[in-house]
C-alpha cells in the first residue's frame, strides 16, 4: 500500500472567516526521511497533514485486507450466541424483580446470586434482562373465552360476569 499527499487544502484565510488556498498541487519533502523538514512541504512550506492523502492499493493488499476482514467476521459471528430463556424462567424472573423493585442493590448480592442458581442463569444473564425489560409492561393474561371475542364483545361479557 503506497501513500502520496497531493493538493494542500490549508485555508491560509481562516483567522478572517475566508477561504484562501495556496494552490500547491502536491507534497514535496523539504528535507531527508527522519528529520523534521521531511515533514513540510518545500513549494508551500505547510505541514505534510494540510496535503490531501492518497492511498493506492494493489490488487494484493485488497485481496489480503479482505481475508483478514473475513476471517475477523466470521471469529465475531462465532462468539456470538443468543441465550434462550424459557417462559417459566421469565415469569421467575419477572416475580424477582418485582420483589427488588427492579433495582438490585449491593446488598442483595447474595440473593440474586442464590436465585440465579435456582432459575440456571448466571448473574450476567439476569442483569442484562433486567435492564432490557426494566420498562416493559407486564403481560396481561385474557382468559380463554375472551380471546376471540370484540372489544364490545368483552366489555358485555364482563357485564355479564357482575
Amino acid at each position: 500500500m503506497a501513500v502520496s499527499y497531493r493538493e494542500c487544502r490549508r485555508n491560509h484565510a481562516a483567522s478572517i472567516g475566508r477561504y484562501a488556498y495556496d494552490g500547491c498541487g502536491e507534497f514535496l519533502k523539504a528535507g531527508k526521511d527522519g528529520t523534521k523538514e521531511a515533514f513540510h512541504c518545500a513549494a508551500c512550506g505547510c505541514h505534510r497533514s494540510f496535503h490531501r492523502k492518497e492511498l493506492s492499493l494493489s490488487v494484493a493488499s485488497i485481496h489480503r485486507r479482505r481475508r483478514h476482514h473475513d476471517h475477523e467476521h466470521k471469529n465475531y459471528k462465532a462468539k456470538t450466541k443468543r441465550t434462550k430463556i424459557t417462559e417459566e424462567q421469565k415469569s421467575k424472573m419477572r416475580r424477582f424483580a418485582d420483589k427488588l423493585g427492579w433495582k438490585p442493590q449491593r446488598h442483595d448480592e447474595e440473593e440474586v446470586g442464590k436465585f440465579c442458581g435456582e432459575v440456571g442463569i448466571t448473574r450476567k444473564m439476569f442483569k442484562v434482562w433486567l435492564n432490557n425489560n426494566r420498562r416493559r409492561p407486564v403481560p396481561v393474561r385474557v382468559p380463554e373465552k375472551c380471546r376471540a371475542v370484540s372489544v364490545v364483545g368483552v366489555k358485555n361479557l364482563l357485564a355479564a360476569e357482575e
